[in-house]
């Protein structure tokens, strides 16, 4: 082989590795591939400012019910032989409505009848002797007028069983409901229909212990009827607890129809209540917050997610009342001017950022 010729080979395979040994140099020595720092994510989050209500802008629930009512019912069991009466029908107090087969009752009254009149006649003839020759003693005396007393006791618990066999209308009204048919075997306080006064309407609300309705007998109301589109009727309070109810913590109000105007108003048909505040100086004031802003632990307790001045979010429980809609009031633990997230609490954390932002209903 050519000298020059292995030599230029040479050169040549030592200028390629001088560039290849240039080129990772190159590499090696240039700037590290930058990491971009992600900038925490800010939840947005719909909230409300708490603000205090008046009570008489909240509606109550109601349910119309008549004033004076009966569920009906024997006091024995028995097969029943005769219902007078039908749904609607209309009857007055004394009215006969049901009766049982009473034979069995007839008999046992008739043998206590016997056995009275015979223990009345042995009660007279001791009497008899003991006062005029005193031929018995006064401890046989007593004897006979012991069982003389329990015959006549006897009597008179049998002709209750014989009443027992019939209902009897207890007020004037409209027979509601029947549950019963005729010849049914039914057992003692078994309801087998229920009377109504219908001249007599109420209707039945639930409130917290904040709404003035709780304490002030003259507050009036108004109802809209479901059933009665664009129609008020006025209302006047009749009675109301001062214990609230072991459960929702509420007051029972019953309030009454001052006038139907004609309406043909039924019992269990939904009413709608409105207070009317007679003094509003004196109105109270609650706080109400949507449903969706609650938020509930494994113990049974509510809480609410509060913005605080860094728009961190902080876990605030509280005590709920009654709920009205979809808002609901908070009884403690919120003042006005706290802002509370009202939308998307499941997935917020304490101590997380958020972005207030309000929406076109005045939620801020």
């Amino acid at each position: 082989m050519n000298p020059s010729f292995t030599r230029s080979i040479a050169a040549k395979r030592s200028l390629l590795s001088a560039v290849i040994a240039s080129a990772l140099l190159l590499a090696g020595c240039g700037e590290a591939p930058q990491v971009s720092a992600t900038a925490p994510v800010v939840k947005p989050a719909l909230t409300e400012i708490v603000a205090s209500q008046r009570a008489s802008d909240l509606t109550f629930n109601g349910v119309v019910r008549a004033a004076q009512r009966a569920d009906l019912a024997f006091r024995i069991s028995g097969r029943l032989t005769d219902i007078a009466v039908k749904e609607g029908d209309t009857v007055k107090k004394g009215q006969l409505l049901a009766s049982l087969d009473s034979r069995d009752a007839k008999t046992a009254l008739e043998a206590a009848q016997l056995e009275l009149k015979n223990t009345e006649q042995e009660y007279r003839r001791a009497k008899a002797i003991f006062e005029k020759t005193q031929a018995i003693s006064k401890a046989e005396l007593d004897k006979v007028t012991n069982r003389y007393d329990l015959a006549k006791n006897r009597v008179e618990e049998a002709k209750r069983k014989l009443e027992y066999t019939q209902i009897t209308a207890p007020f004037d009204g409209v027979i509601s409901e029947k549950t019963v048919e005729n010849f049914a075997q039914v057992q003692a306080n078994q309801v087998i229909m229920i009377l109504q006064d219908l001249n007599d309407l109420e209707v039945a609300i639930e409130i917290p212990h904040r709404v003035m309705l709780s304490g002030v007998r003259n507050t009036r109301a108004i109802a809209e009827l479901s059933a009665i589109p664009n129609q008020q009727f006025d209302l006047q309070l009749r009675t109301y607890s001062t214990q609230p109810s072991s459960d929702s913590q509420t007051y029972s109000v019953v309030l009454g129809f001052e006038d139907l105007k004609g309406f043909r108003v039924m019992p269990g048909m939904s009413a709608k209540v409105l207070p009317v505040a007679e003094d509003t100086a004196a109105e109270n004031t609650l706080i109400t917050l949507p449903l969706t802003a609650l938020v509930p632990d494994n113990q049974g307790k509510q809480f609410v997610w509060v913005v605080n001045a860094q728009d961190q979010a902080e876990k605030r429980y509280v005590d709920i009342g009654t709920t009205y809609k979809d808002r609901v009031v908070i009884t403690q633990h919120l003042k006005p001017g706290e802002q509370v997230i009202i939308a998307g609490v499941s997935s917020v954390r304490e101590g997380m950022t958020v972005r207030p932002y309000t929406d076109n209903n005045g939620a801020q």
